[in-house]
């Protein structure tokens, strides 16, 4: 009886180890012979990534991009300040950054935050970084890519730091990082291990030059693809490589002016109908372009400045901030006025049909980043889904996010059309 017991009790444990490798997924190098080059790389991380202090052309995911070669593609989704802590407000879940690498569908992820987590006011909470960084990790792993991922320790802080960074937050992270990782079928680089105490290569304490950023790219080469880096990393001047286009949704349902247009012209709407919205139209698009154009300008130049003035001049690079955030404010007003004036001349009847084309758009942008390509059948079933809530734009009066989120279409959608295909590999557009 006691060696029957015995059997079942090694069975069992063979049966939880035989889970957990399981679930730990591949460790080591990525399998480059079950992808399709170019291997698209997603890093994600904070101004470490994005390249403060390193130079243009010469932050990590760019050193990365031209030690891989050719068939790489990786792109740079740091966002200065970002940190895993919700509470901040460079939080990486509101950044454009994080929506971006989802969209970019990668193969590879690489993640390095935690150094701005180490700030007390973020810090104070310590408890849920584990929890969120698992979070982090989960969100990647639900894409139809499904992609390998890397956990980056966060590399090393020099002297006492600076910003309120420090070396102890980041050292005390190491264990939580490797234990998400150990747990949800991630991988491991040790960055912390590769820039130790080598405070030369922090000016600031806290942002690598960019020798620093080639210590940090060299760690990552080796985690991807097993090989330790020799030679010079390649200037980029000298590097012609063309990059494919991604297809990134930059803001999922929005409609253009002229896309309002093109939905109402495809709602059915009768030629007399018509014609008086025509007239509005061809007398309105090309000054309201000139305008978004000029707002769009002012944006892009004074986050320039923004960034620029950031460390040298927090002072002047609020007012730039404040500046980005009225200008955006007037766009998002123009749009909307100018939006509603051409929908306010839309017969009723039409505009069961023009909800239902516009709630099929947000769906569409919203599905394509996360399934890849939609197949024609699957778009299909998308219209037909979405038809049936064109009625709750007989009269639109917010935004498609909101009312979608009312109606539940895009949850809907998903699980009716794409949940029973995402078994199989897909492509992004």
């Amino acid at each position: 009886m006691m060696r029957i017991a015995f059997q079942r009790l090694v069975t069992l444990f063979v049966l939880v180890a035989a889970s957990i490798a399981a679930a730990a997924g591949p460790t080591g190098p990525v399998d480059v012979s079950s992808l399709k080059p170019p291997i698209r790389v997603a890093c994600l991380g904070d101004s470490i990534t994005y390249g403060v202090g390193a130079g243009p052309g010469w932050a990590y995911p760019d050193q990365l991009d031209r030690m891989l070669g050719a068939d790489w593609d990786v792109r740079n989704f740091g966002h200065s300040g970002a940190s895993i802590a919700k509470a901040e407000k460079h939080t990486i879940w509101n950044q454009k950054e994080y929506k971006d690498a989802l969209a970019f569908h990668p193969d590879v992820v690489v993640i390095m935050l935690g150094t701005n987590d180490t700030k007390p006011e973020n810090w104070a909470l310590k408890k849920e970084f584990p929890k969120l960084y698992k979070e982090l990790v989960v969100s990647f792993q639900k894409l139809s890519s499904k992609p390998r991922i890397f956990c980056c320790t966060a590399p090393y802080v020099a002297k006492k730091g600076a910003f309120g960074i420090n070396e102890a937050g980041v050292i005390e992270q190491i264990p939580m990082i490797k234990e998400v990782a150990a747990n949800w079928g991630a991988d491991v680089i040790d960055v912390h291990s590769a820039t130790l105490n080598r405070d030369e290569v922090f000016k600031d304490n806290v942002h690598p030059s960019q020798a620093g950023a080639t210590m940090i790219a060299s760690a990552v080469y080796q985690g991807l693809t097993g090989k330790t880096w020799a030679g010079e990393v390649p200037d980029p001047k000298a590097i012609s490589k063309e990059k494919p286009l991604v297809r990134i949704v930059e803001n999922p349902g929005e409609i253009s002016y002229r896309e309002a247009y093109g939905l109402i012209v495809t709602s059915g709407i009768t030629p007399e109908a018509l014609a008086p919205i025509k007239d509005k139209f061809d007398a309105t698009d090309p000054e309201l372009s000139a305008k978004i154009a000029t707002l769009e300008d002012a944006i892009t130049e004074n986050d320039k400045l923004r960034m620029k003035f950031k460390y040298a001049d927090p002072k002047q690079a609020g007012q730039y901030k404040t500046k980005v955030g009225q200008f955006k404010k007037d766009l998002d007003k123009l749009k909307r006025d100018h939006l509603f004036e051409l929908l306010a001349v839309v017969p009723k009847e039409n505009r069961a049909a023009f909800g239902a084309g516009w709630v099929n758009k947000y769906v569409t942008d919203r599905l394509t980043p996360i399934a890849g390509t939609i197949t024609p059948e699957q778009r299909k079933a998308i219209r037909e889904l979405c038809a049936a809530e064109g009625e709750v734009y007989g009269n639109i009066t917010n935004t498609p996010e909101r009312s979608i989120e009312d109606v539940e279409t895009y949850k809907r959608v998903y699980e009716k059309v794409l949940i029973p295909e995402q078994q199989r590999r897909v492509e992004p557009r």
